[in-house]
């Protein structure tokens, strides 16, 4: 397996997402960018606006489906497609895991022939953040088409 990186998962009526790296930010944002290009084709997509984004959760897991969720809202709120994302902090504090992350989108309009299919909701259903036999951290999920 590649240092980092990220696929998907066929699934029944769904998609399965799987990031990995060699932190829990990394397989994130891998993640992430698994989901994205669901979405749409993003080679050569310039992204040009960032939007700051927050979320927390009980545990890694929850933390997860929480942060691509979130990402999901804040695209079709700005109207964009997001085509990278950075994450800024990753960590628990107290009770909670909390993140902060900056994504970079474009415009839906700019993007308008490069859409595939839209992504509802990330989901529970085999959601789990671990550390892999090969010693990477992996985020998985499935999301809702």
């Amino acid at each position: 397996m590649r240092e980092r990186g990220h696929d998907t998962i066929d699934h029944t009526a769904d998609m399965g997402i799987r990031g990995w790296g060699a932190g829990i930010p990394e397989a994130f944002e891998e993640a992430a960018r698994a989901m994205f290009e669901l979405a749409a084709e993003l080679d050569g997509l310039a992204a040009d606006r960032e939007v700051s984004v927050s979320c927390e959760g009980t545990d890694a897991e929850e933390l997860l489906v929480e942060f691509l969720n979130t990402l999901l809202t804040r695209a079709d709120l700005e109207d964009l497609v997001f085509v990278r994302v950075s994450i800024d902090r990753l960590g628990k504090d107290g009770g909670s895991w909390r993140l902060g992350a900056r994504v970079m989108g474009a415009p839906r309009e700019r993007a308008a022939g490069r859409l595939l299919t839209e992504v509802k909701a990330a989901t529970y259903y085999g959601a789990s953040v671990r550390m892999s036999g090969e010693g990477l951290w992996e985020a998985r999920c499935v999301v809702d088409l």
